[in-house]
């Protein structure tokens, strides 16, 4: 990898954590959403009980984290732009518009942890599912259905897409660098 900082946020969710020390958010964020979704991430067996919902909010506020880094920006107004860049580029091959669909469910998670967001133009309702089927599908006009195991798997293709791509990419580094010291690690002093 192109930096320490890089190795630090990008490692592996299946690598023990040792206390005290500094972890990258990626990796810990990648940790939790694997536990939510039922799945030790110490050892990569099946657990219980699972926490479908936490579990996709945590993947859609690693969406918008990735966001930041892949643009280098944090400014205010335009997580959704971020998002749906990301998204665009890193979930390929999906359909036009699931970009903005899979927005709508961070919003209506994140915000009221629900299933509802609507804009000026659209409304959406939510149907979630975790079986590994189709990651967005549109039922009507208002309902959109967005399998959450599928979600998982593309995040995860997506953030190995991102990190072989910030090896070649003098730009993708540097938006990487600029947004490393306020949104790449903590320190936690004991687990």
């Amino acid at each position: 990898m192109f930096s320490s900082e890089a190795d630090l946020f990008f490692r592996e969710p299946s690598a023990l954590p040792r206390f005290p020390g500094t972890f990258g958010i990626l990796y810990l964020l990648r940790r939790d959403a694997t536990q939510c979704l039922g799945v030790d991430p110490n050892t990569g067996a099946k657990t219980m009980p699972i926490a479908i919902w936490p579990g996709a909010m945590t993947i859609l506020a690693g969406i918008d984290l990735l966001g930041k880094f892949y643009t280098g920006s944090d400014k205010f107004g335009e997580v959704g732009k971020r998002f749906q860049g990301f998204v665009s580029q890193y979930f390929a091959p999906i359909k036009q518009g699931d970009e903005n669909a899979i927005y709508q469910l961070r919003n209506a998670l994140l915000h009221s942890f629900g299933l509802y967001s609507e804009t000026k133009s659209e409304t959406f309702r939510f149907i979630v599912t975790f079986l590994g089927g189709e990651l967005v599908t549109r039922v009507d006009n208002e309902n959109v259905h967005v399998d959450l195991e599928t979600l998982h798997h593309k995040f995860e293709h997506a953030i190995k897409k991102y990190q072989f791509d910030l090896g070649d990419g003098s730009k993708l580094q540097r938006n990487f660098k600029n947004m490393f010291h306020k949104y790449g690690s903590i320190y936690i002093e004991k687990g």
